[in-house]
């Protein structure tokens, strides 16, 4: 099994890194992308990404995950779009949370389909949103998306690891 995660300038951190861990620990193979060589989180690390958004094929991997951040300029980013779109189109995992859920949205994947988020209410964004599919759940799984509010974060890894099935069997 194979996860993309995308990182931006700025993005939130500590919300995808238990997921992360979970993933590494299930022998989940890993890659990093962005839309340019290395990017600084919200911790002020830099990080350098394995590759470049442009090298991403998304029948290559089982599942995209997107963390919080500041959505802005990037929800604009056309080459971001297109990938959301092509894991959305062949049915692929996608996984965002906070601010992540903009990028589902701006690409047009988000539809009528039930999401959570925790910037639907910021006027730069809330055009993207239809608010009568918005959960009132933390943690909102439908069709195909996991998205989840940044305070959910623990709740987002344990969601997606279930999605992914891997987690072993206790009783």
């Amino acid at each position: 099994m194979k996860a993309l995660f995308f990182l931006y300038e700025g993005y939130v951190d500590w919300e995808i890194s238990p997921l992360s861990y979970m993933l590494n620990i299930s022998d989940v193979e890993i890659k990093t992308a962005a839309l340019s060589d290395e990017v600084t989180h919200k911790g002020k690390f830099k990080v350098k990404v394995d590759l470049n958004i442009e090298d991403c094929n998304p029948a290559d991997y089982d599942i995209l995950i997107i963390p919080g951040g500041e959505p802005a300029p990037f929800n604009k980013d056309e080459r971001l779009l297109n990938l959301i779109k092509g894991f959305d189109e062949r049915g692929k995992m996608i996984a965002a949370i906070c601010g992540g859920p903009t990028f589902l949205a701006a690409a047009d994947v988000l539809r009528q389909r039930k999401y959570s988020t925790s910037i639907d209410d910021n006027p730069e964004y809330a055009h993207y949103f239809n608010d009568n599919f918005m959960s009132e759940n933390d943690i909102t799984v439908c069709e195909n998306l996991i998205t989840a509010e940044g305070n959910a974060y623990i709740e987002f890894a344990i969601a997606v690891g279930k999605e992914l099935k891997i987690f072993e069997k206790t009783s």
